[in-house]
């Protein structure tokens, strides 16, 4: 039998969980555990292996069927039927002297073959590889091609749809392990992971950016040209814009990429900054400004009644 850990458990799934359950509990799993938010990567590896068990319809039905043994190198599942089929037929299913499934992937491949008589060792497909792609935000914007090192010196060309999102992964066919005796290579699944931006924060489909803005212009508002991960666009400011505005600017966030995706928008946080103290008449500029608000009370309303 074997000691490996049960997939299900490891995403903290039913065994009847359906297939969208699956994938948003392995979403959220890959966010805690990833390193770059503090997570535990071993953990995250194990999490990365159960998804690739049972995250995809056709792996989890070879996984229900057969268990761990459906990801040894060399298993044939039409094989592994047969097999039963016809040792069940000579009365294999009823005691309890049965083989397991060591005994059968012993007979074609899994432990070298049987000689005498037995299933004959043929072409074996090689095992799948699991990574984390990071890509930029530049590149989720507008896609890329980008080169992959699988590991000595041998690399790999990866195509990043544009939209990519975090979590989603990106299937590279026959880049995985090497088959055995002819069989074909399999597959490599890299997890794509968004890295941080140093201005701009991702909330899943939208953007959000702090945008400076004067002391005056924050008083008396008007029109400005902002840099945007898009372009650069004009912005009217409302006058007296408190701190902490919100400003929506619709379609500049995360293009469409995938099932469940949608065309994000952009949000600029408004954040009134004082001038630096060695500018010119500062000083002048705020006794004038003090002098017109000296009998505004901002604080008037903050007190503690006994």
């Amino acid at each position: 039998m074997s000691s490996n850990p049960d997939p299900y458990s490891t995403l903290g799934v039913s065994r009847a969980a359906p297939q969208d359950e699956i994938k948003k509990k392995y979403r959220a799993l890959a966010r805690e555990l990833h390193p770059d938010t503090g997570g535990d990567p071993e953990k995250l590896k194990t999490v990365n292996a159960a998804y690739g068990m049972v995250g995809d319809v056709e792996k989890r039905k070879l996984f229900d069927e057969f268990g761990h043994d459906a990801f040894r190198p060399g298993f044939d599942a039409n094989q592994a039927r047969a097999y039963k089929q016809r040792f069940e037929g000579f009365g294999g299913g009823g005691g309890g002297g049965g083989l397991d499934m060591d005994d059968i992937l012993s007979m074609f491949g899994g432990g070298g073959g049987r000689r005498g008589g037995g299933f004959a060792r043929g072409p074996r497909r090689g095992g799948d590889r699991n990574a984390t792609l990071t890509i930029s935000l530049h590149e989720t914007l507008n896609g890329s091609e980008r080169t992959f090192r699988l590991g000595g010196s041998a690399t790999v060309k990866v195509r990043i749809p544009k939209g990519a999102r975090s979590g989603q992964r990106l299937k590279v066919a026959g880049k995985g392990q090497p088959g055995q005796d002819g069989g074909p290579a399999g597959d490599l699944f890299l997890e794509v992971q968004v890295g941080d931006h140093p201005l701009v924060r991702v909330d899943r489909d939208d953007l959000e950016m702090d945008l400076p803005i004067t002391f005056v212009e924050s008083l008396r508002g008007g029109t400005i040209e902002v840099p945007t991960p898009t372009g650069a666009v004009k912005v009217r400011i409302p006058a007296h814009a408190p701190a902490g505005t919100r400003m929506r600017l619709k379609g500049r966030g995360l293009p469409p990429g995938g099932r469940g995706t949608r065309q994000g928008d952009l949000y600029l946080v408004l954040r009134p900054t004082p001038p630096p103290a060695s500018e010119a008449d500062v000083d002048a500029a705020l006794e004038a400004l003090e002098a017109a608000y000296a009998d505004q009370d901002v604080r008037a309303e903050l007190r503690f009644d006994p």
